[in-house]
């Protein structure tokens, strides 16, 4: 399926107990119990967030680097991208944790960490001193996510305390910080916010901007919350999101990441099934949104990733792959390998090409 080496440039690596994590406290007093342990999250958890989700099991246990290698199997992966993973400490330099502590896991990992996008609070007056931190702490610091997504809908799990948070003078302060240092930001946000990220991309012509999840047009497949619940509200979202990404193409400065499209926020009730989707039901539903993609952004703006294990609720590494490959079958090999290896490495420095 693969004639050259693949780059994972959206993976989440956590130790829910031994880092501070949401769940950190949960796992630490009933981990020894997992259905206990699993019982108290279903109890307790917002429905919002376990909506989210899906399934707790996805989230509520380790995944570290052995884990993600079990689950890549015969896959030719040869470097991951960690993205920070919502990483807990408070402390002023806090968020560098994550960073200090992936350096550590991956010394002896059976694949390789290629890059690291860490996490800054940039609308705070310390956001300089933690990027100057993150530097310190690895050669392989690449990139910044300050998560975006928000949405007023009380059935949907927010990753931003507010909204329109990228339009506040002190954050934009904050982002103008990244440039300098060759750093790009990934941006994740949902459909109807991209207008933002548009702005962004206008007024820091010279930041180079990394839209995560091919901006997650939520309810796009079926009904989450109060999106897609009709055929005709389903083209409303789908309608908007085209609109947003073209608008967003016309932005040299922006890449797009065509991954995290088996959230169940999308709205495609994979992960009630007991059995993962079909090639070609994955074809026919989500093919087309790769397409788009792909048609607007063209293949050296585009980067496949598998936000895992986000996206495990739904399928497994090997069937996303499988899935990713049937999509651009049709395609020159120079051209698959840049949406699979070159891109991403380009875009990490990973391998000297910084």
């Amino acid at each position: 399926m693969f004639q050259f080496p693949i780059v994972d440039p959206h993976v989440h690596q956590w130790d829910v107990a031994r880092t501070p994590r949401v769940l950190t406290w949960p796992k630490r007093l009933l981990g020894w119990n997992p259905r206990l342990y699993e019982s108290l999250l279903k109890l307790a958890a917002k429905e919002a967030d376990r909506h989210y989700v899906g399934r707790v099991d996805y989230v509520a246990y380790d995944y570290l680097p052995v884990h993600y290698s079990m689950d890549a199997d015969r896959l030719p992966i040869s470097h991951v991208v960690h993205v920070e993973a919502h990483w807990q400490d408070k402390s002023a330099l806090g968020p560098v944790g994550e960073t200090r502590w992936l350096e550590e896991i991956f010394q002896d990992s059976p694949v390789a960490l290629g890059a690291i996008v860490g996490q800054i609070p940039l609308q705070h007056p310390r956001a300089e001193a933690v990027l100057k931190a993150h530097l310190q702490a690895s050669a392989r610091f690449r990139g910044v996510r300050q998560m975006l997504a928000f949405d007023s809908d009380p059935g949907i799990m927010n990753f931003c305390p507010r909204a329109e948070l990228s339009r506040d003078p002190q954050w934009r302060s904050g982002l103008s910080l990244l440039a300098p240092h060759n750093l790009s930001f990934d941006a994740w946000m949902f459909h109807h916010q991209l207008p933002e990220l548009l702005e962004l991309a206008q007024a820091f012509p010279r930041q180079t901007f990394v839209l995560n999840h091919l901006g997650t047009p939520i309810g796009i497949g079926g009904p989450f919350a109060s999106y897609g619940r009709t055929a005709e509200a389903r083209q409303v979202t789908l309608r908007t999101w085209q609109m947003h990404l073209q608008a967003l193409a016309e932005q040299p400065n922006v890449m797009v990441k065509l991954s995290g499209l088996f959230m169940p926020v999308l709205g495609w009730g994979f992960e009630h099934r007991s059995r993962a989707p079909g090639l070609q039901e994955l074809l026919d539903k989500a093919g087309p949104l790769i397409e788009f993609g792909l048609q607007q952004f063209g293949v050296e703006r585009c980067l496949f990733a598998s936000n895992f294990p986000m996206d495990k609720v739904s399928l497994s590494l090997p069937q996303l792959y499988e899935f990713y490959a049937a999509v651009v079958a049709g395609y020159a090999e120079s051209d698959r390998r840049k949406l699979f290896y070159d891109n991403a490495a380009r875009l990490y420095g990973i391998g000297g090409t910084l």
